[in-house]
């Protein structure tokens, strides 16, 4: 039986090194690739004579799909990271503020094509201890899922403080989740509608909870079939050392 279990525990490892390495090395041949795409769209849009305006609507697409396929690739990587035990933060001071506005405006032209509008309501000059690149990946893991199963309805987004810690509320009046279904959503490879090619992997929602707790933070749902849902993040403003003194 324990050899079997060793076994089984190598097959894992193996496993997770694999999907790191996959990740990488889909990564990032893509990331230059993107900067040109990025690039020749700037060129495209303030051309003196104009360029024609299918270029610009191409490229636009195409610097869409590598972003998308670069996220993914980085989803990838992290999963293999937070298996292995070796996802490493780096707390700091962040306008949460800030970046909370910076990751809506990054997203709104995916969610315009949609057929979503997203309103923001954030507090102004709140700043919390927590690693940034977690919470970009957070924002965005929230924002994609209420996009994608949002119906092309508004969404809302909203940032306040209550006490020590900071809430962040992601709403959408999509399609919901069913009682039975909430208790599953942040397990791994778990999605809502598994016949939708564009639902993603089903660990969007795995990792942004992976990345909440590993913040001392909490995330929860609130939802039903038919009315959208809304997700909410509570993190401490401060370090728990800290908070505790």
């Amino acid at each position: 039986m324990r050899t079997r279990i060793a076994e089984l525990e190598a097959d894992l490892r193996a496993r997770d090194d694999f999907l790191a390495i996959a990740a990488h090395e889909l990564r990032n041949p893509m990331t230059p690739i993107l900067g040109r795409v990025e690039l020749l769209l700037a060129r495209a849009r303030r051309s003196r004579d104009g360029a024609p305006k299918w270029i610009t609507r191409e490229l636009e697409r195409l610097e869409s799909l590598l972003d998308a396929y670069i996220r993914r690739a980085t989803i990838l990587l992290d999963m293999s990271r937070i298996n292995s035990d070796e996802l490493s933060l780096q707390p700091a001071e962040v306008d949460l503020s800030a970046l909370v506005g910076q990751a809506v405006s990054s997203m709104a032209p995916v969610a315009e094509r949609a057929g979503s509008r997203v309103s923001l309501e954030v507090q102004d000059g709140l700043v919390g201890h927590c690693d940034q690149t977690a919470m970009e990946q957070i924002l965005e893991n929230l924002l994609s899922n209420a996009i994608r199963y949002g119906s092309g309805q508004p969404i809302e987004v909203a940032l306040s403080r209550d006490g020590d810690w900071a809430r962040l509320a992601v709403r959408d009046r999509g399609i919901g989740i069913s009682d039975q279904d909430q208790p599953q959503i942040f397990e791994r490879f778990r999605r809502l509608n598994p016949t939708n090619r564009n639902g993603g992997f089903g660990i969007g929602l795995w990792i942004t909870r992976q990345l909440v707790h590993a913040m001392g933070g909490e995330i929860t749902v609130c939802s039903a079939a038919g009315v959208g849902s809304t997700f909410t993040v509570g993190l401490p403003l401060t370090p728990p050392a800290r908070a505790n003194a």
